[in-house]
């Protein structure tokens, strides 16, 4: 009686069927992932307009007006997030920090952030006791298409 040899293991047709599959999931994935960590680099812009927007509030409390830098203010905001830059405005033209104040915060070129450019830059405006988010795109243009402030 005769034994069959057993052969145990892929054969290359197989193998190459799995790197085929795994190429073809990771094209899909890695696009996927790096628009979630933008979305969540977003949320560091978020987290930084609102903490600078607080020690605004807590400025104009003590001095009548707003601060017009993050050094009055006493906030390093590469500390919250090392994607954006701040900058502080005032209100209308010519630039009134009695009533308000412009909170932008710009993706820094160099930066993973800086392939953002659905939203490179949120913009905090407080003018009369009314706070509006907005975003800008890569180009200055007002966004509307896609949600850069959470809702």
């Amino acid at each position: 009686m005769a034994r069959t040899a057993h052969h145990r293991g892929f054969t290359l047709i197989e193998l190459m069927v799995a790197v085929v599959v795994a190429g073809i999931l990771a094209a899909i994935a890695y696009p996927v992932y790096n628009g979630y960590v933008q979305r969540s680099r977003r949320a560091d812009a978020v987290k930084l307009l609102t903490a600078v927007s607080q020690a605004q509030e807590r400025y104009r409390s003590n001095h009548g007006n707003y601060a017009d830098s993050m050094d009055v203010l006493g906030i390093d905001a590469s500390l919250i997030t090392p994607n954006y830059d701040v900058a502080i405005a005032g209100v209308d033209t010519p630039p009134n920090l009695v009533i308000g104040y412009v909170l932008t915060a710009s993706t820094k070129s160099g930066s993973p952030q800086a392939r953002d450019t659905d939203c490179a830059q949120m913009v905090l405006t407080m003018r009369v006791a009314q706070l509006t988010p907005t975003a800008l795109d890569a180009q200055g243009n007002p966004q509307t298409q896609v949600p850069c402030w959470p809702r």
